[in-house]
Parts: structure tokens; sequence; C-alpha cells
């Protein structure tokens, strides 16, 4: 069961959302409680939304009395659980505040500069936090290499939780259903602007990161990129994508098989037992076969432009007529 979205006409005005979506915290009423505090000293309007797995009956349990003491807190219980980045896109749905704040569920940054965070949002549409001192491993390090080979860009801590983004930003990227660890690039990939602000980290997770291994999320997170990838880059002309990889196999297959149509005309050299020869000819298929799937591709994203979203704008400025 996934959690209902609002509807638009029953959103109140709010300044801010704050999200949280997590899964093994154990001390997350705590870690809620120690922010507390400093969402009340930013003198805004807003709520605290925190999704958790329905079947943690304990965890449920404490959250709703700390409910009870904080009227800004809402508890989303999501059945069945899927995944925090899951749960992240059913709070954004939700969500009612012009802007939106994500925090993990245990202390990732001093509650002090999470007023830094949402500030600056007056001039950017979503603001990360990079943690000072902060030793990158090493899967965070092929990340980010990955992800600038791919997007030409990527953010230095990237698996911080916590960052502040402008509502349609943040809903706009979370769409793609894919790790949170994400959200920076696709938003710098969609014109949205995206900064660093460095933060200082608190004593409890300063102890640097610590690598568990996980094949399957390991491979998720490459297919994630890969088709992050794909999507962003040439989703609206896929032809590019099947042509660059089917054209080379195409023309490769063709020169090796006008090499052994010419050696059999001119050279007399017998081709029955070329092997070479049928791997030609499959290459040639193959490379047809790779562009045909591009022009597929082009006439389906061509029956269905209009629908299709291209660009959105941000602003408009026009000098008003002279009366």
């Amino acid at each position: 069961m996934t959690l209902p979205e609002i509807a638009p006409q029953e959103r109140a005005a709010l300044q801010l959302s704050v999200l949280v979506s997590v899964e093994g915290a154990p001390d997350l009423p705590g870690t809620l409680e120690m922010y507390r505090p400093v969402l009340s000293d930013l003198k805004m309007s807003y709520e605290v939304l925190c999704v958790v797995d329905a079947r943690d009956e304990q965890m449920m349990t404490q959250l709703a009395a700390l409910e009870r003491r904080w009227p800004e807190l809402t508890i989303l219980g999501q059945r069945p659980w899927l995944d925090e980045d899951a749960g992240l896109l059913a709070a954004v749905k939700r969500s009612r505040g012009d802007r939106v704040l994500t925090l993990a569920g245990w202390p990732e940054v001093a509650p002090a500069d999470i007023a830094a965070l949402v500030g600056a949002l007056d001039h950017c549409d979503m603001a990360v936090a990079a943690r000072r001192g902060r030793a990158g491993s090493m899967r965070q390090s092929a990340l980010r290499a990955m992800l600038r080979t791919l997007f030409g860009r990527s953010v230095s801590d990237l698996f911080c939780r916590t960052r502040a983004a402008r509502r349609p930003a943040l809903a706009e990227a979370s769409a793609f259903g894919v790790r949170q660890h994400f959200l920076p690039a696709i938003g710098s990939e969609l014109g949205y602007t995206v900064t660093e602000i460095d933060v200082d980290q608190p004593p409890a997770d300063a102890r640097g990161a610590k690598f568990v291994f996980k094949p399957l999320g390991h491979l998720r997170a490459l297919f994630d990129a890969l088709t992050l990838f794909m999507v962003l880059k040439f989703l609206r002309r896929p032809l590019r994508f099947f042509g660059a990889v089917g054209l080379p196999v195409f023309l490769l297959g063709m020169v090796i098989t006008t090499v052994y149509l010419v050696l059999r005309i001119f050279a007399d050299v017998p081709l029955a037992d070329r092997p070479g020869l049928i791997f030609a000819v499959l290459m040639v298929v193959l490379g047809l076969q790779v562009i045909a799937l591009g022009l597929i591709g082009e006439i389906i994203i061509y029956a269905h432009s209009r629908r299709l979203t291209q660009y959105s704008v941000k602003s408009v400025i026009r000098k008003e007529p002279a009366r």
C-alpha cells in the first residue's frame, strides 16, 4: 500500500516541510528532538513528515508518543516497506511546504547549520550539505567519478542525506525513483541551480563512513546511474544513443565483409573455412538492428511529443505597456 498524495486543493500554505525517511535508526525520536529547537528558531511555519516501516511497532509507538507533544510532527507508516528512497518519494508527494528539508534518521550535521542550508535557497534551487573533514570512502570516490563521467558534475559529499530544496526541484528530481544520492545530479541536469554548503558534523557522526559490502546495493546504484544517463540524455533523441552504438558495429562488419569479398573475387581465396565472414555478417545484421531500435524509439517519441514537457519556465520578465 502506498501513501496517498495530498490533493492540491487540500494543501495548506507552509513555508517549510522537513522530511525524514529512515529504516533501522533506533534513536530516531532523540534525533528529531535534537533538531526541534532549531526548526522552531527558523521562524517559519513548518511540518515534519517522518516515514518509517509500519511493521516496526516499537518505533511507531515511540514516534506516536513524540507526535502527541509535537503538533507539527506527522508519522507515516509505509506498508509494504520498500526502502528509504521510496519513503522519501512518498513524503515529497505529501509535503506542503514551499521549501523542503531532508534529514537523516541520525545526527548527520550540526543542528546550528540547518539555518544556513534553508537560507541558501534564497539564491539557489537546491542546497546540499558537505560535511567538513569527512573522509570519503573508496565507494564514494568511485561513484563520484562515475557521475562526473556521465553528467560532468558531482557533489563532494554524495552520501549526505541532509539537503534543502525548493519543492518543485525536489519533486521533479525524486520522481525518477532512484537513490537519493543522485538527487543533486538530477536537479543540476534538469536545469536547477545546486549549491554545496559546508557544515560541521556532530561528534557522533564524525567517525567517518563505515563500509558495508552490499553487492546488490552496489549493482543497483550502477544501474540507477546508467538509467539516469539514458533518460536524461537520450529520452527525446534515442537514435543518437542507438546510432552511436549500432553504426560503428555496422561499418566494421561492412569493412570486414568487403575485404573477404575482394579476396574471394580478385585473389580466388576460398571462404568456406572463414568463420570471420560469418562474424562480419552478424555484425552487419546486429548494427542494423540496433539502429532500427533507435528509429522505432524516434517514432514513439514523435507520436507522443505533444505530451512531453521539454522545459519549464522559471520566470518571465516583461515590460508593462505604457498607459
